[in-house]
């Protein structure tokens, strides 16, 4: 694979049960065989806190997507699809709805946008700077593919969120349907967080 070399910094998609639809941030360490990888994950910590390392398919790997100026709320538009920092890594989803809100005294923005992942079918909200605009990677083009908005007959799936919504049923861990729902707080923003399993 001419793509990747020791020391690149690139994301590793998920492929597993519980993490279809995420990327996680990772360093190329070594390469143990032609289309494989050995990477040292940069914000996945096993239980002693080091760093965790894994072998990985070539095919799941992908480069460091390049930075899209600051996002604004009025950038997102409905079906724009997006990556939400949750769980240590980037989750696939797309804009419901952007609810704008400055901070009264510092005037920071404290904009709400509600996020629906297909994976899941559970829409759930985020502070806006948890969000990065999702690009996907053209292997063939080699290039970037902006995929702020989605193929509008996507948006035809109902929010999760309607009269059988019960908020106080959201507890710290909620199971559902073969995913579970996981509260997350990192002192500056607080959200929900899914994983499927």
């Amino acid at each position: 694979m001419g793509y990747f070399s020791v020391g690149d910094s690139v994301e590793v998609v998920g492929h597993e049960d519980g993490f279809w639809g995420s990327y996680y941030e990772a360093k190329i360490i070594k390469q143990t065989e032609e289309c494989e990888f050995l990477v040292e994950y940069q914000t996945l910590e096993d239980e002693d806190k080091n760093l965790i390392q894994d072998t990985v398919e070539a095919k799941y790997l992908r480069p460091v997507p390049p930075q899209i100026s600051k996002v604004s709320s009025s950038k997102f538009k409905l079906n724009d699809a997006v990556d939400v920092w949750a769980n240590d890594g980037w989750w696939v989803g797309r804009v419901m709805q952007v609810v704008p809100h400055k901070h009264k005294y510092t005037g920071s923005d404290r904009t709400r946008v509600f996020v629906w992942f297909d994976s899941t079918q559970e829409e759930i909200d985020y502070q806006l700077c948890k969000l990065r605009v999702h690009q996907d990677w053209d292997i063939n083009g080699d290039n970037w593919v902006n995929k702020k908005q989605e193929d509008n007959n996507r948006s035809s799936k109902k929010r999760r969120f309607g009269d059988d919504y019960d908020s106080s049923s959201s507890s710290v861990l909620q199971q559902q349907q073969g995913s579970k729902k996981i509260f997350h707080t990192d002192g500056v923003c607080t959200s929900w967080t899914v994983e499927t399993y």
